[in-house]
C-alpha cells in the first residue's frame, strides 16, 4: 500500500460516517411504524454523552515539562489533557472515539499502514503506562481496521433504493461493527453517534409524514420514551427557540393547510409563536409577515393593472411600455428600478425554459 493510498484509506475512515449521516437525512423512512431500535433507552448513552462525544478534546495551556504523559503538544500553544480525555476510562463513549480519529489525524502520513501502526503504539508507549498503553493501541487497531473493512464494504453502496432502507443502512453499519468489535466495544465507541444520527432520522420521519400536529406530538412522546427514557422531556429543551418552532410548523402543517381562511391559519400561527418567544419577538415576526404579505398584494396589484395596459387596444408597443415604466414608479416607488431588474431578470428566465421545452419538442407528433 502506497504512501497516497493509506493517506487516502484514514481520511475516508474519518468521513465516512458523516456520508452516511448525510445519505440519512436525505432519505430517512417517512413510515409511521417504528422499527426495532438500533440504540434504545436500555443503553447506558444519555444526552450528556451525546453532547459530550460531539464536543473538542479538552486541552490545557502548554506547560513545559519533563512528564510528557500528562498530556501531548498541540499547533496552537495548548496540549490535550489526557487526565481529562480519559477521566470516566481509557474505553468510554464520550472521548474514546474522538481521540481514536485524533490519532488518525496525527499519524495519515505514513507511507503503510505497518508504520501508521508503528508510530501509533510508539505514541501511546509515550504517554501513557504500560499497561494502559497496551489497551488502548489494541483497540485502536482493531477499530481501524474495521473502519476500513467497513469502507471497503461500501464503496460500491449508490443509496437506499427507498426512504425506508436508509435508517437500514446506520443498522448494518452498526451491525457490521458489532460483528467486528463484539457488541460492547462497538456500542461503547460508536453509540453516542449512532443514536444521535438514529433520533435524528426517525423523528424527521415523524415531522414530515402527512398525519395531523396530534398525532406527531404523540408519535415523538413516544419515540423520546422508547430512546432516552426518564431523559423523555429533557430531549425536547433545544437551545434553538426559532429551530422549535419551524419544527412545530411542519407538525402541524397538514392541519394549517386544511384552515378555512388564511386569518385563521395565521392566528394558529401567532399562537405557535407565543409558545417559543416573547411577547417582543412575537411583534418583530407579526410585523415581517404582514411586510411580506403587503408586499406580495402589491405585486398582484401591479400585474393585474400590467395586464390591462397590455391588452389595451390602439396602443403602441412604446406607448404600453411607457405607462407600464409609469405604473412601476406609482406602485413600487424608490424601489421600482430593484423592481425591473427583479422582474427582467424572471421573464428571461420564463423565456429561457420556453425556448428549451419547444427545442426539445419531438419531430414527428405521437399518435
Amino acid at each position: 500500500m502506497n504512501k497516497a493510498t493509506l493517506k487516502k484509506k484514514v481520511i475516508a475512515v474519518s468521513t465516512v460516517c458523516v456520508i452516511f449521516f448525510l445519505l440519512g437525512i436525505l432519505l430517512y423512512p417517512r413510515n409511521s411504524n417504528q422499527p426495532e431500535y438500533i440504540i434504545d433507552k436500555q443503553y447506558e448513552i444519555r444526552l450528556s454523552d451525546v453532547e459530550k462525544s460531539r464536543s473538542s478534546l479538552p486541552r490545557t495551556q502548554q506547560i513545559l515539562s519533563e512528564k510528557h504523559n500528562e498530556g501531548e503538544p498541540a499547533d496552537n500553544g495548548t496540549i490535550i489533557d489526557l487526565k481529562a480525555v480519559f477521566s470516566e476510562g481509557l474505553i468510554n463513549t464520550r472521548t474514546t472515539l474522538k481521540y481514536f480519529k485524533h490519532m488518525e489525524h496525527l499519524f495519515r502520513k505514513s507511507t503503510t499502514l505497518g508504520e501508521h501502526f508503528d508510530k501509533v503504539k510508539q505514541y501511546l508507549f509515550s504517554h501513557f503506562p504500560e499497561d494502559e498503553a497496551g489497551i488502548l493501541f489494541d483497540t485502536y487497531e482493531k477499530y481501524l481496521i474495521c473502519e476500513m473493512d467497513l469502507l471497503g464494504e461500501y464503496r460500491n453502496f449508490t443509496g437506499a433504493g427507498t426512504p425506508e432502507e436508509a435508517l437500514d443502512v446506520l443498522a448494518r453499519i452498526q451491525d457490521f461493527r458489532r460483528a467486528r468489535l463484539g457488541r460492547e466495544l462497538a456500542d461503547k465507541l460508536f453509540g453516542a453517534d449512532v443514536k444521535a444520527k438514529e433520533y435524528a432520522f426517525r423523528r424527521a420521519a415523524i415531522v414530515t409524514d402527512d398525519l395531523y400536529g396530534e398525532e406527531k406530538e404523540n408519535r415523538i412522546r413516544e419515540l423520546n420514551e422508547g430512546m432516552w427514557g426518564n431523559e423523555a422531556d429533557d430531549v425536547e429543551a433545544h437551545p434553538n427557540p426559532y429551530n422549535r418552532y419551524q419544527e412545530k410548523i411542519k407538525l402541524y402543517q397538514k392541519d394549517l393547510g386544511e384552515m378555512a381562511s388564511d386569518a385563521a391559519r395565521q392566528e394558529k400561527i401567532r399562537d405557535f409563536r407565543k409558545d417559543f418567544f416573547e411577547p417582543e419577538t412575537v411583534e418583530k415576526l407579526d410585523a415581517v409577515d404582514r411586510q411580506i404579505a403587503e408586499e406580495q398584494q402589491r405585486e398582484n396589484d401591479y400585474k393585474e393593472a400590467e395586464n390591462q395596459i397590455l391588452e389595451t387596444a390602439g396602443l403602441s408597443d412604446a406607448e404600453k411600455e411607457e405607462r407600464i415604466r409609469q405604473l412601476q414608479e406609482q406602485i413600487f416607488k424608490d424601489s421600482a428600478e430593484e423592481f425591473r431588474r427583479r422582474d427582467t431578470i424572471q421573464k428571461d428566465r420564463e423565456s429561457f425554459i420556453r425556448q428549451r421545452r419547444e427545442n426539445s419538442a419531438p419531430l414527428i407528433e405521437q399518435p
